[in-house]
């Protein structure tokens, strides 16, 4: 969806902001696509994940050699690592050893400012599979599963988990689909909000994003492990969850006024947006977002709103959670 949205919005050459830039999805496929690209985000976890895709290295041979120099240099000191200040929470998802590895592993990349490999490590950071690093656990939201597989019946995975072996596999799959794309196009990314966020007058071609899905997700907390990691300690204050639809309208109106600034005339603003329940009711986010820029903020029109159900496949939560997606395209009008 991120491809074609960029295509159908925006022509090769294109400054594209994202705002809220989450995975980097739409940062990924611009540059493929050959446009330039700016984005931001609060959630570190993100910004480090976008990070990543934007200046991975260019084969896999150079991601071999990278990987290859840290992690022996952070293995052969893994040793002399304490977990004396470590959180009980997070001590309980690792061998102590794995942990060690981990630890020391973090700290250098971080220290080299290597998005692309703390990112590899994050990846393969929680789960019960052989392939990653954790005690059994889930996925996407790090709880632990020892109730499902308790370590009387499953010792094997409560044993050490050696970290270069798991990571170097890491990176072999992430290259099986190499992201290719002109390296001399301007990529930047920032932790930012976007109600702060500084930009020129007049130099977006296109703002294509997907704003918080209002109280629905809890970026925050499902990663909070991988957040700490990154040096969060508290991972509530980057939480993007808007608990009233005050408070998203709010920030829908300063991102929409900044936005007309940011655009060039004619100029599209789309925003893909998950439906809202309220008291066994739908809210109707798209429109409240169309409404907002046409009426409140003024200066936009509206071209159209397109909503489709998101398959099963595609949700990582059922039951009560966003079942449809709506796509918001706005154009600046012309002065």
């Amino acid at each position: 969806m991120a491809k074609e949205i960029v295509h159908a919005y925006s022509s090769p050459g294109d400054l594209i902001f994202d705002p809220f830039a989450g995975s980097g999805a739409i940062a990924l496929e611009s540059l493929i696509a050959g446009r330039e690209i700016v984005c931001a985000d609060i959630n570190p976890y993100a910004v480090t994940l976008i990070q990543a895709k934007l200046t991975a290295p260019h084969s896999s041979e150079a991601a071999f050699r990278r990987a290859a120099e840290v992690l022996d240099c952070a293995l052969e000191r893994s040793h002399t690592v304490s977990l004396e200040h470590v959180p009980e929470w997070v001590r309980s998802f690792f061998h102590p050893q794995t942990l060690q590895e981990i630890m020391q592993f973090t700290k250098m990349t971080l220290q080299n400012n290597d998005s692309f490999l703390m990112t590899c490590l994050l990846g393969i950071l929680h789960h019960q599979r052989p392939g990653f690093l954790s005690y059994p656990s889930s996925h996407l939201v790090p709880y632990l599963r020892s109730r499902k597989f308790p370590k009387e019946e499953f010792p094997e995975l409560y044993d050490y988990r050696p970290l270069k072996p798991r990571l170097m596999a890491k990176i072999s799959r992430v290259y099986k689909r190499p992201a290719k794309f002109d390296l001399s196009l301007s990529r930047e990314c920032w932790r930012a909000d976007v109600r702060d966020f500084q930009l020129n007058p007049s130099c977006v071609d296109a703002i294509i994003t997907s704003p918080p899905y209002m109280d629905a997700l809890d970026y925050a907390r499902d990663n909070r492990l991988r957040l700490w990691f990154l040096g969060v300690e508290d991972y509530k204050r980057y939480d993007a969850r808007f608990g009233s639809l005050n408070s998203f309208s709010e920030l829908m109106t300063v991102f929409l006024v900044n936005a007309l600034r940011w655009l060039r005339d004619e100029a599209y603003c789309v925003c893909v947006v998950g439906e809202v329940s309220r008291k066994n009711r739908s809210v109707d986010i798209a429109r409240m977002i169309a409404n907002i820029a046409t009426k409140n903020v003024g200066g936009f029109v509206l071209e159209s709103i397109v909503t489709d159900e998101i398959p099963d496949i595609r949700r990582s939560r059922k039951g009560s959670y966003v079942k449809t997606e709506s796509i918001v395209s706005l154009v600046k009008r012309r002065k």
